[in-house]
């Protein structure tokens, strides 16, 4: 009888929930077309934002992959775009977590047009490295895997509802403002100095640099710059590992894992050990 008392209840109170959301949602769709959006004042807007030195340096990412190079704009960008579009509702719901995954979904969804787009999917709480796989146990590691993953896919779902050529504007204004003040109040010397510095964050040093480009770090131009900026934003936001963008062995992934010359060090002091064991079990 209580069982299905409680039944009643949890039955009740997600009716209600679901209730309560529609009409969020068709609230929302009122207003939105109650108070429709200026797609110019939208577009100005963005452009005077994409002047932001802070944002041009953020508005792309740019990596290798095979013979190819991929670009696009940056979550950032994104979201600013989606924040001056206006009548715009997106975000990132966890669904469950269990057994070692996390199933999410992300949406976009144009309250004025009704076009919408989402995406479902799971996230394992693994990381895999060149070496293999291990699984996470810290759930700090787990949510910025998880929100790193569902953040990507929910700037997927706003370019799918975004205008191209509102994107593309601002794309291209926010590479004008990088290029035009790379040297704001820096020498070349200075600009250089900085990104080089920034990817140590990923354990990457200037020479494995120098070899990536072919040409020493003195002589790199503010294209190179550039092109390292949106690299540094890409291995920023997860679209590609520093090691995979470098072609290089080392992963700052790979942290949690002993290195190959720390693995056969360990091997040579297990032999070790075991052969003094085996003396001292006989000592004539």
């Amino acid at each position: 009888m209580n069982g299905l008392m409680n039944r009643s209840v949890s039955s009740r109170a997600g009716e209600f929930q679901e209730s309560k959301a529609l009409s969020e949602i068709k609230g929302k769709m009122f207003l939105a077309r109650q108070f429709p959006r200026d797609t110019d004042w939208s577009l100005q807007a963005a452009l005077q934002e994409c002047q932001r030195k802070e944002l041009a340096e953020a508005a792309q990412y740019e990596f290798p992959k095979g013979d190819s190079v991929v670009k696009g704009p940056s979550i950032r960008l994104v979201e600013v775009l989606a924040r001056h579009w206006g009548n715009l509702t997106s975000g990132v719901d966890e669904i469950e977590s269990k057994n070692g995954e996390t199933v999410i979904k992300a949406y976009a969804w144009d309250l004025e047009t009704n076009v919408s787009d989402e995406k479902t999917f799971s996230v394992k709480h693994e990381r895999t490295t060149r070496r293999g796989s291990y699984k996470l146990t810290d759930e700090r590691d787990i949510y910025e895997m998880v929100a790193n993953k569902g953040a990507r896919r929910k700037r997927a779902c706003l370019l799918a509802v975004l205008p191209g050529w509102y994107v593309d504007a601002a794309v291209a204004a926010c590479e004008e403002t990088l290029k035009a003040s790379l040297t704001e109040g820096k020498s070349m010397e200075e600009v250089i100095n900085s990104i080089v510095s920034a990817f140590q964050e990923f354990s990457i040093t200037p020479a494995q640099i120098e070899e990536k480009l072919g040409k020493e770090i003195g002589s790199l131009s503010k294209n190179d710059v550039v092109k390292l900026r949106h690299l540094y934003s890409a291995i920023k936001d997860g679209f590609v590992k520093a090691g995979d963008a470098f072609g290089t062995a080392s992963d700052p992934a790979e942290s949690g894992l002993p290195s190959e010359e720390e693995a056969g060090a360990l091997d040579a002091l297990n032999e070790r050990l075991k052969g003094g064991a085996a003396d001292a079990a006989d000592p004539g």
